[in-house]
C-alpha cells in the first residue's frame, strides 16, 4: 500500500498540485508547444482505457493495476527528467507545459482508477476541478483535457501513507 499508493501515485499527485499551486497560481497551466516526452507520457495515458477494458473483461485485474503503475511509474520519471522546478526560473513557458502534461496524466489516471480507489480517485479529481459529469471513461482523451486558467483547490495528500498502530 505505501509503495504503489503513497509513495508512487500519492507522492505524483501531490508533487504536481503542488507545484502548480505555487508556480501557477493554482490555476491548470497552459502548455506551449509539446514535445517528443509530452506526447509519449500523454500517449500512453490515453492507450490505457482499451487495455484496462480487456483487462477487466478477462477478469484478470492484476494485469489492469500493472498497466495503470506503469503510466504512473513513467510519469513518476517524466517529473525527474522534466524537474520542473528547475525549469520555473530558467523557462517558464517549458514548466507551463510540463505542469499540464502531468496534470492530464493524473486526470487520465484517476479517471480509470475509481473502480479499485474510488474515493482517493474522486479526492484527485476534485482538487484538478473535474466537474462530476466528465469522471466517466468518456470523458477520457484529448476532448476532455483540463482546461488551461481553471481555478484548482489548494491540494491536499489523497493517498496518505498507512501507518500500523503499535508498529514502529
Amino acid at each position: 500500500l505505501n509503495g504503489d499508493l503513497a509513495n508512487d501515485f500519492g507522492n505524483l499527485v501531490q508533487r504536481v498540485l503542488s507545484m502548480i499551486a505555487k508556480n501557477c497560481a493554482a490555476k491548470v497551466p497552459a502548455p506551449g508547444p509539446l514535445g517528443d516526452a509530452d506526447r509519449a507520457l500523454l500517449a500512453a495515458a490515453h492507450g490505457l482505457l482499451p487495455r484496462q477494458r480487456e483487462a477487466m473483461r478477462a477478469q484478470m485485474f492484476h494485469t489492469a493495476l500493472t498497466d495503470l503503475w506503469e503510466v504512473v511509474g513513467r510519469s513518476n520519471r517524466y517529473v525527474d527528467e522534466q524537474a520542473p522546478w528547475a525549469l520555473r526560473t530558467s523557462d517558464p513557458a517549458r514548466m507551463a507545459t510540463v505542469l499540464w502534461v502531468l496534470a492530464e496524466t493524473i486526470r487520465h489516471l484517476a479517471i480509470l482508477a475509481q473502480p479499485v480507489i474510488p474515493a482517493a480517485s474522486s479526492r484527485m479529481l476534485d482538487q484538478l476541478a473535474v466537474p462530476a459529469d466528465r469522471r466517466s471513461f468518456a470523458g477520457l482523451g484529448p476532448a476532455g483535457a483540463l482546461a488551461p486558467g481553471t481555478v484548482l483547490p489548494a491540494p491536499v495528500p489523497v493517498l496518505p501513507r498507512l501507518v500500523e498502530e503499535g508498529v514502529r
